[in-house]
């Protein structure tokens, strides 16, 4: 039974497990494809909840329901999320990013391209707040339904960089994250309301692209063999003209999804790979040089020690 002032409970009925529960708030797991997705909701308001979202993993379960009453503010402190924008087009929420939006169901799982998210959210229930949210502080009143329509035309999602002022605010709650001051937090909440609003009447805001489901799921094809394939020396015009993509595209489509340009992803795996097999194997550096696709082991030994701090050879010895 839902209470007067409770953001709607169907928001939590699948997908979710209570862990801890108190008058301020509730702790969730949350089904994901490893145990370690967690959320805990902190109730600032009637109808507003704060949410610390943590995951390590590379996908959750899906929403089934459209919630339209429900807006969601995310902001994203570490790792990447894939948004649905629209049907088959997808944008991706990562570090210092904002997403806004009102809940739909996925037509297809979440997922965490690098297989970690961090971030923060509010939530809020305009059933319960209504589509003024006001007479919390004389002279501030928050306009919830010109906020849905300017972010949130037809039920899409808007991803854009945080402008400073407000990137700093979100960076203040993260680092409230293990104190969780009530009266703190609802300042801050409403800190980011203000700004937000204020933000309304601009049209410089730096927007993430979206791109659709057929160039993510190249990309996507691309990585994996990048990571299967580490001796491979093609270039990135003969990467494009293999997956039928315009150079342009794919790096920023890669870019977009995983965090880095393809050559310093391709290279930290490299590096990650090669540090297993010198702890796993014996055999020489110049040996697990040319499995990783590099031919000179001066030039290997020199990219290692730019990644692990160290030279191969030393960091063999020391992990002994």
């Amino acid at each position: 039974m839902k209470e007067r002032n409770e953001i709607d409970p169907a928001l939590f009925s699948t997908g979710t497990h209570i862990l801890e529960k108190s008058d301020n708030g509730t702790k969730y797991q949350i089904e994901c494809d490893t145990p370690n997705g967690t959320m805990q909701c902190i109730h600032l308001f009637p109808g507003i909840d704060l949410a610390y979202t943590s995951f390590q993993a590379f996908s959750c379960f899906s929403r089934n329901k459209a919630m339209p009453h429900i807006l969601e503010i995310a902001y994203c402190s570490a790792g990447r999320y894939e948004c649905e924008y629209k049907r088959d087009y997808f944008t991706y929420l990562g570090e210092g990013d904002i997403a806004i939006s009102v809940l739909s169901p996925h037509r297809e799982p979440p997922t965490f391209p690098t297989g970690l998210y961090d971030g923060v959210a509010l939530i809020v229930d305009m059933s319960v707040t209504g589509s003024q949210f006001n007479d919390i502080i004389e002279g501030i009143s928050i306009d919830l339904s010109e906020l849905t329509s300017r972010f949130c035309t037809d039920r899409c999602c808007t991803v854009v960089k945080a402008p400073p002022e407000l990137n700093h605010v979100f960076q203040e709650v993260c680092e409230e994250k293990n104190k969780k001051r009530l009266g703190y937090l609802r300042l801050k909440a409403l800190e980011i309301f203000f700004l937000l609003s204020e933000m309304l009447p601009q049209e410089n805001l730096e927007v993430s692209v979206y791109y659709s489901g057929s160039t993510i799921r190249k990309i996507k094809e691309l990585k994996q063999e990048l990571m299967d394939s580490l001796d491979t020396r093609y270039s990135l015009a003969e990467w494009a003209a293999c997956y039928g993509l315009s150079l342009t595209t794919m790096k920023d489509c890669f870019k977009a999804i995983y965090g880095k340009p393809i050559y310093a992803f391709q290279k930290e795996y490299k590096i990650q790979m090669a540090a297993q097999l010198l702890l796993t194997t014996q055999l020489s550096i110049s040996e697990i040089a040319g499995k990783i696709g590099y031919s000179n082991p001066n030039k290997f030994s020199s990219a290692f020690r730019s990644i692990i701090g160290m030279s191969p050879r030393e960091y063999r010895s020391a992990k002994k």
